[in-house]
């Protein structure tokens, strides 16, 4: 059998406690519960908003949402952790889950995508599409391991 390249056991811990926190603070923070503040910082690249002051092109500084891009890279670095990280006793069994859960993960991000393309338009929709690249990866870590507790 062709077993998947996982990360060490250990390594599951730390992404459960990278993965929380964060995708409870990125919540937060979308919400405007708690407003972080901007940061002037360099990037490499810049576009500009349209009507906007901002120097555009290559390697200029900006301000930017520093929190909540801090907050959507630990969601990613701990969802990757927490979901691609072996369990205690790796089989078949476990392998299946992981195959199910991603299938399910994606079932349900792209009929949510086909959805909000047929009803939202606008500013609105760029948004949901920016937190849709999230939703494959939490999904399928919450499926994940939904499955694996309830066997």
């Amino acid at each position: 059998m062709n077993t998947l390249q996982l990360f060490p056991n250990q390594c599951k811990k730390i992404g459960w406690f990278i993965f929380i926190p964060s995708l409870i603070l990125g919540i937060i923070s979308l919400t405007g519960m708690i407003n972080f503040p901007e940061v002037s910082l360099p990037v490499f690249y810049n576009s500009e908003f349209p009507l906007s002051s901002e120097d555009s092109g290559l390697f200029t500084t900006t301000e930017i949402a520093f929190f909540p891009n801090l907050f959507g890279i630990l969601i990613i670095v701990g969802g990757i952790l927490t979901g691609f990280s072996k369990e205690e006793i790796e089989d078949e069994y476990i392998s299946s889950l992981r195959l199910k859960s991603i299938f399910w993960s994606l079932i349900v991000t792209y009929s949510m995508v086909l959805i909000l393309f047929l009803t939202i338009f606008g500013t609105l929709f760029f948004t949901i599409m920016i937190l849709i690249m999230f939703l494959p990866l939490v999904l399928y870590v919450l499926r994940f391991n939904y499955l694996l507790f309830t066997k």
